[in-house]
Parts: structure tokens; C-alpha cells; sequence
């Protein structure tokens, strides 16, 4: 195989790697946790962002979500941080 052939095959592969979403699922006192979340609406705009903290299995859990058209809540972005809540060290 040619190297300019190897080169585009390579990038799409890393192409493919980089575009796959992955799909968070809820944890306990997550917004879109349990059986109301999808009755869960909000009055923000579209494409507001939402943030949510919590505490799970001794970790503090911090949660970014997207409003959606039909004002229900996207969970998009999670950061565990295994310190716990800040003064708490």
C-alpha cells in the first residue's frame, strides 16, 4: 500500500474514535435519574447549559446537561472528583 493510502486510512480511523458520543447513564440524584426524569421539564431556552453537583459512593459527581428542544434535560458531561467536596480534604 501506497504511504499517502496508509496516511488517509490511519485518520479516519482517529477520525472514527473522536466523533463517537458516549452515552453517560444516570447515577442517583442525577436530574435524569429514575422514573419522572423524562416528566423532568425546565423553563430554560434550548441549549441552555445546566450544571448539577452530588455526592456518590464517597466521590463528588459534578454534571453538565443540555436543554433540549422539548425542554428535557441531556446529561452531556461528567467529572468525578475523588477529593469529595472542597474544604473537606
Amino acid at each position: 500500500m501506497k504511504p499517502k493510502t496508509l496516511a488517509i486510512i490511519g485518520l479516519l480511523a482517529l477520525a472514527g474514535c473522536n466523533s463517537a458520543q458516549q452515552n453517560l447513564e444516570p447515577l442517583p440524584e442525577s436530574l435524569t435519574y429514575g422514573e419522572t426524569a423524562a416528566n423532568r421539564k425546565t423553563q430554560a431556552a434550548p441549549g441552555t447549559m445546566v450544571q448539577n453537583r452530588f455526592m456518590h459512593e464517597g466521590q463528588m459527581v459534578y454534571e453538565t446537561y443540555e436543554v433540549q428542544p422539548d425542554r428535557t434535560y441531556k446529561l452531556v458531561r461528567r467529572r468525578m472528583d475523588q477529593s469529595g467536596p472542597a474544604g473537606n480534604n
